[in-house]
């Protein structure tokens, strides 16, 4: 699913986070990566319990995109 992500020039990536069970878990995984300043869009679906992430890959890694939600209790794989 799609983030409302506009930025073409952006990246757009998919991670299965399987440990995502409530919304308030949703909203903490939205939340670690809304604070990183290169990230442009997330969406966190609950029943697929998949994070969609739109961000600056020039400026940003994908590492650091797992970390920040490893660090708040939710491991991710890239879909």
């Amino acid at each position: 699913m799609a983030c409302t992500c506009n930025y073409k020039e952006f990246l757009e990536v998919e991670w299965s986070v399987p440990t995502i069970n409530s919304k308030e878990c949703a909203e903490r995984v939205g939340m670690a990566l809304e604070e990183i300043a290169d990230v442009r869009g997330v969406r966190v679906n609950l029943l697929l319990k998949t994070v969609t992430v739109c961000f600056d890959d020039d400026r940003l890694g994908l590492q650091q995109l797992k970390d920040a939600m490893g660090n708040v209790g939710f491991p991710a794989v890239l879909v």
